[in-house]
């Protein structure tokens, strides 16, 4: 049987990379005696996969993994006996069981909704600035991609993963915009191209992401991993 994790990732754990990260829940998992299943062939691994790697630094509210079990087990019990060994900073909010043969939460995910906060700065008016920089007709971005077979910088216009936006207060900005393997905008180089437009390139990394919730596509429009069903 399949189960959907939703979880939250914070405070130091933010400065944990994915690949720790799985390190981490797979060792949770085997001392809170979850039967979690392993792939077959001479190099098992774990049947746990995930909607969309954070980024390093980033915080995420509402996280979404999958995990495979040998054996049935209820959502309560999964979810109970795994916070008991995660650390400080990583907490299980949800758990649900997924039907048999329903699309991977990998191949659902469409969008994501980002908090960013913007370095206080005494002298820079960021709804103004925020504001002008969203508005362009385009947004041209320095992308790593492929030209003639060959991985180099590119030029992008990212605008049209942008879906939506808005200032949640004078420094922080909400943004939806294209996440997963089809399309996807790191909200990070775009926060960037904006120091740069500035002339204000010290300020990297000053700025706060955190993930707010990944969606998929619905005939309805955007719906939530995390809650499915939601619009």
């Amino acid at each position: 049987m399949k189960k959907q994790l939703v979880f939250y990732k914070g405070g130091r754990l933010k400065f944990v990379g994915h690949l720790d990260l799985m390190r981490t829940l797979q060792r949770a998992i085997t001392r809170a005696a979850i039967p979690l299943a392993y792939s077959q062939g001479f190099n098992p691994h774990p049947q746990m996969s995930f909607a969309s790697p954070l980024a390093l630094g980033w915080t995420g509210e509402q996280e979404v993994m999958e995990i495979k079990l040998e054996q049935e087990m209820a959502d309560d019990a999964v979810m109970n006996q795994l916070n008991a060994q995660l650390p400080e900073g990583l907490n299980i909010i949800r758990c649900r069981t997924i039907e048999e043969g329903a699309p991977s939460v990998m191949a659902q995910v469409q969008a994501a909704l980002y908090r960013i906060v913007f370095p206080s700065e005494e002298r820079t008016s960021w709804p103004a600035l925020i504001d002008d920089y969203m508005r362009q007709e385009s947004i041209l971005l320095q992308k790593m991609g492929k030209v003639r077979g060959r991985k180099q910088r590119v030029e992008v216009d990212v605008k049209p993963l942008i879906f939506d936006w808005q200032l949640e207060d004078a420094q922080t900005l909400l943004l939806l915009c294209a996440c997963g393997s089809e399309q996807n905008l790191k909200p990070d180089l775009l926060v960037h191209a904006l120091y740069q437009q500035m002339g204000r390139e010290e300020l990297k990394f000053e700025e706060q992401i955190t993930r707010l919730e990944l969606f998929g596509k619905s005939e309805f429009g955007y719906q939530s991993l995390s809650h499915p069903g939601e619009i």
